[in-house]
């Protein structure tokens, strides 16, 4: 049995500054930490057991969001 301490999913939209507007305006989430650029920080949000992080894409745009599951194990 894997203990999972923590989680997260990571999304890299295409639109970070309107992505980051509707979860913490819209939806109404806290913000659990915010980090790099301060013009257009990343930012991690709470979500229930785990965390929501929205992240500055690596790839240019192609419209449609990148999504990736984090899952923090202590032993495989």
């Amino acid at each position: 049995m894997v203990e999972i301490p923590a989680s997260r999913l990571l999304m890299r939209p295409s639109d970070l500054r309107r992505s980051r507007e509707f979860y913490r305006d819209v939806l109404g989430l806290a913000v659990f930490r915010e980090y790099g650029d301060p013009a257009a920080p990343g930012v991690v949000f709470f979500l229930g057991g785990g965390y929501l992080e929205l992240a500055h894409s690596s790839q240019p745009a192609s419209g449609a969001s990148e999504i990736s599951l984090w899952l923090q194990v202590r032993d495989l």
